[in-house]
């Protein structure tokens, strides 16, 4: 995704949701002014700014807007850097609306009440922010899950899995040293997280230089979305192949491979709980990844996935037949996928 797509997106979703939140400030505003139509304005208005602004700011940081050293800084730094950023939007949202419809003198914004408001505020926001923070680190929906008890009793469903393994990275590791590996591995990781989220995705685990993203099997075929994931991948580490070059001195590539199929899903731990996928989608899984070497094909789709979506129109599926994989007992059929008609 361009930075022109990134920022039409940005616009599109927060602007689509512009009407949502007027409505949700204007039901508080009615209620608070007694029907009075000024204060129903003004809190159509706080509802628009301030909407328009969280939005606006989350979707950036979803689609990589927001610079990498912000987003990949260390949790506390991230945690009150995003909660300032929201208080910002409240306190704007709730300034200019008072002061330019609601006919606030701005002295009284600067009154104890209002500091005494904009206090909480920040409170609330951290709170709220600490939360998604906890789940973005857990992986999104995770901590729903536990809390709510979804996995605590092991269930199956169908889902879609993508492996992602970074290529030559015993070589890449010699080469740069352990430390600057670790930089890169980072680096890359946060470059094909963003494509993931825009097209719905979960990572599910990192497993060394593997990355496993998995969605639902709705989630992940509709619109062909784990498809468009990762090519979203490969123009995420192209836009910034100069970068990968002056910092590294190279441009990390990797094998895919994609697969859906049933597993069993639930939380085992007990000092630590995590949501595991058990069974043969798995397995087959990480075969077709790895036979991507054998094949020097750098992506490959298992013939049930490419058989339950219709592919973008840019994208080709070359069928490599019924295949054996290491320790797969019965063929899988393949495909390679590539852009081009």
């Amino acid at each position: 995704m361009t930075r022109s797509e990134q920022w039409r997106l940005v616009l599109s979703l927060a602007l689509g949701l512009c009407p949502l939140a007027a409505l949700i400030g204007l039901v508080p505003g009615y209620f608070l002014g007694d029907g009075n139509l000024r204060t129903m304005i003004t809190g159509g208005f706080i509802g628009l700014l301030i909407g328009l602004g969280m939005v606006a700011f989350q979707v950036s940081w979803g689609v990589g807007l927001i610079p990498n050293r912000i987003r990949e800084a260390p949790f506390l730094v991230v945690l009150f850097t995003v909660s300032f950023a929201w208080l910002v939007i409240i306190v704007v949202g709730l300034t200019i609306p008072l002061v330019t419809v609601g006919g606030v003198p701005f002295g009284e914004l600067t009154d104890t009440s209002f500091l005494v408001s904009t206090l909480i505020s920040f409170v609330v926001a951290t709170a709220l922010n600490f939360g998604f923070q906890v789940n973005r680190m857990m992986g999104r929906g995770v901590l729903l899950g536990l809390i709510s008890g979804r996995y605590h009793r092991p269930h199956e469903e169908r889902r879609v899995f993508l492996f992602v393994d970074l290529r030559g990275s015993t070589t890449i590791a010699e080469q740069l040293g352990n430390v600057r590996y670790h930089e890169l591995l980072r680096r890359f990781i946060a470059d094909i997280t963003a494509p993931v989220i825009r097209n719905g995705g979960d990572i599910h685990r990192y497993v060394g230089d593997q990355v496993i993203v998995t969605w639902t099997e709705r989630r992940g075929i509709r619109n062909a979305a784990c498809i468009r994931a990762y090519f979203g991948m490969i123009d995420a580490i192209d836009q910034a192949r100069r970068r990968y070059q002056d910092d590294f001195g190279l441009v990390p590539t990797f094998w895919a491979g994609l697969h859906l199929g049933p597993v069993i899903a639930g939380e085992v731990g007990a000092a630590k709980y995590e949501i595991v996928f058990l069974g043969d989608t798995m397995n087959i899984g990480a075969r077709i990844e790895q036979h991507c070497r054998a094949v020097d094909r750098p992506c490959l789709a298992s013939g049930e996935l490419i058989e339950a979506l219709d592919l973008p129109a840019d994208v080709s599926a070359e069928s490599l037949g019924a295949t054996e994989l290491r320790g797969i007992g019965t063929p899988v059929e393949l495909y390679a996928l590539s852009r081009g008609a």
